[in-house]
Formats: structure tokens, C-alpha cells, sequence
């Protein structure tokens, strides 16, 4: 049983982990929409803060955007998961059993998961009422190992469990990039189940290309929105089926 939570433990820590030891990526700039960053299959929104190059084809599963700056150096990592049965009964009882808001409890599992790797650990702070607001409420906490000092808001939707982390190699660079950090964290929303219907999104590209002056224009929008993959639509990925939020093994 140990095993297997430990295997279900959440990704957000694992890339908290890589972020702080600055795993490499492909240094290329996403192509974003005036900065809005859009993954329809985990139906989630968010604006990159301006001065931040980033991708949305990181390295590693679940890690759905990256963004980076130089001066000073700074990162933040988007990611999320499906919000599973597996998942929260993989947090510890005590943090399963304390009176806080779901969010509250993701994060005291992660502190508690910092804290046994020797990390000095702050205190779970609350979110911008923006996420609330959004439908997806959040809670944030710093720490730090001496080398590596990050700031990990979580926040967790209807069928997803969501991390934003800012990594910085100086506790001045984390202060400096907090502002940005915030900024990004207020954006963050679900995408409505019309925002992610293929139909919606091509009937809206069409309504773009009538207006078009240029043909080629149209065939551009047209195929923007519909992102065929090997004659695969994108869509979002279904809901999770069992209630995560239940009497865990």
C-alpha cells in the first residue's frame, strides 16, 4: 500500500523537484495568442506575464507549459493531472481529516512531502479571490533548500489538480519574479464545455474567415482551430467518473 501511494503521489512535487535542480527544455517560444496560453485538454486558461518567453511542449507528461526569464533567472512551470480517487487518498490522513478547503489539504500534503526532503517549509497562504471566483480556488507556500527557492500555488477544479511553481535561484530573484507570478496565478480559469467543443471552435474560426479579405487567411483559421493530430481531433479529456473526494483503502 505504501508503494502504491507513493507512486500516486502528485506530479506538482516531482516538478517542484525539477524545477529546482533546473532540468533542461527546449528553449523555443510557444506560439500564444496575445499572451493567453489555451490547453483545451486540461481545459484550463491563463495569460503568460509579459517578459516571460515560454513553450507548451515541455519534456515531461502533465507539465503543460513553461516560462522563463533571464534577468534575473526565473521559472514557472504549469501542470496538471487528473483529480482522482488514487490521487487524494494518497495524501496523508491527517491532512485528509483537517478542516480545510480541498486546495488546503492538496497543499499539506505536498508541505508535509517537502518537508521529509529537508526543505525549509512557509505557510499555506490563500489565493487570489480570482480562482475562487474562476472555479478553481487556490492556496500558495513558499520553500526553499538554501540553493533553490520556490513559491507553489495549488488549486484544484472539478476534475483536475492543478500546481503553479515559481523556481528562482536566489531569494531576491524569488521576490523580484512574484509579482509576474501572482499575475499569472489570477488568470488561471477553466475552459467552459463550450470553450472545448471542436464544433464551437471551428464554427468560430469560419465566422473569422468570412470577414477575411484573403483566402489563404481563411484556410489558416480554419485550420488553427480544428488541430487535427493523425486525423485526430484535440478535444478535452474526459472527467474523471468516481467522485475523488471519498472513503480511501
Amino acid at each position: 500500500m505504501r508503494r502504491v501511494r507513493a507512486a500516486a503521489f502528485p506530479l506538482a512535487l516531482l516538478v517542484a523537484i525539477v524545477a529546482a535542480i533546473g532540468f533542461l527544455v527546449e528553449d523555443s517560444a510557444a506560439e500564444l495568442e496575445n499572451q493567453v496560453f489555451t490547453s483545451r485538454a486540461d481545459r484550463l486558461r491563463m495569460v503568460v506575464p509579459r517578459g516571460w518567453r515560454a513553450t507548451d511542449q515541455p519534456s515531461y507528461p502533465g507539465l503543460i507549459l513553461w516560462m522563463m526569464r533571464s534577468q534575473p533567472e526565473g521559472k514557472i512551470v504549469l501542470t496538471a493531472q487528473t483529480f482522482t480517487r488514487e490521487l487524494y487518498c494518497s495524501w496523508p490522513i491527517q491532512c485528509r481529516s483537517s478542516h480545510d478547503p480541498l486546495q488546503g489539504k492538496y497543499a499539506c500534503a505536498l508541505r508535509q512531502k517537502l518537508a521529509d526532503q529537508r526543505m525549509r517549509v512557509g505557510p499555506v497562504q490563500a489565493g487570489p479571490k480570482d480562482n475562487e471566483a474562476a472555479g478553481v480556488p487556490s492556496v500558495w507556500f513558499e520553500y526553499d533548500d538554501g540553493t533553490h527557492f520556490l513559491r507553489h500555488a495549488v488549486a484544484l477544479s472539478s476534475d483536475r489538480a492543478i500546481s503553479l511553481v515559481l523556481s528562482a535561484p536566489t531569494n531576491d530573484a524569488r521576490a523580484t519574479h512574484v509579482r509576474a507570478f501572482e499575475q499569472a496565478l489570477r488568470t488561471l480559469h477553466p475552459l467552459t464545455a463550450a470553450e472545448t467543443s471542436p464544433v464551437e471552435t471551428v464554427d468560430a474560426a469560419l465566422s473569422i474567415a468570412d470577414a477575411s479579405t484573403s483566402p489563404l487567411d481563411a484556410v489558416v483559421a480554419v485550420a488553427d482551430a480544428t488541430k487535427v493530430d493523425a486525423g485526430v481531433m484535440f478535444e478535452s479529456a474526459p472527467a474523471p467518473k468516481l467522485n475523488p473526494v471519498g472513503p480511501c483503502p
